[in-house]
């Protein structure tokens, strides 16, 4: 079963597939991914930076990363972070996960979004 959305910017109604169980606001926004407008495909393009910088932080501190691998709740924390870089609430951010880990997330050029992986084994003696 179909039922259409429409693109948050220019209106225009889309047919979404398999939608019997969308809400109204999940309509919107599969037919605004799916709009050819000018400014849905400056959204699009925002959503899979977000996305792509979401999948990265699994990739660098996830099941995966082997020493470098975080419970879930560090995570989810880095990921609320690369959302309000996204959202240009932050323009970059540095989480100290532990003593010589480090998460970095910042705006680039053209609004690409970094994700780093800071990793520092320095050796000192105090007395």
């Amino acid at each position: 079963m179909a039922k259409t959305g429409a693109c948050r910017f220019c209106g225009q109604q889309h047919m979404i597939e398999n939608s019997e169980e969308m809400t109204d606001p999940q309509l919107e926004e599969c037919a605004t991914l799916h709009c050819e407008c000018d400014e849905a495909k400056v959204y699009q393009e925002a959503a899979q930076r977000r996305e792509k910088a979401k999948q990265r932080v699994d990739e660098l501190f996830g099941e995966g990363a082997g020493n470098y691998s975080q419970p879930e709740a560090v995570i989810s924390t880095i990921k609320g972070v690369i959302d309000l870089v996204c959202d240009k609430r932050a323009k970059n951010m540095t989480i100290t996960i532990r003593t010589g880990l480090k998460c970095r997330i910042m705006q680039m050029a053209k609004d690409k979004i970094k994700v780093v992986r800071e990793v520092s084994d320095t050796n000192s003696f105090e007395q």
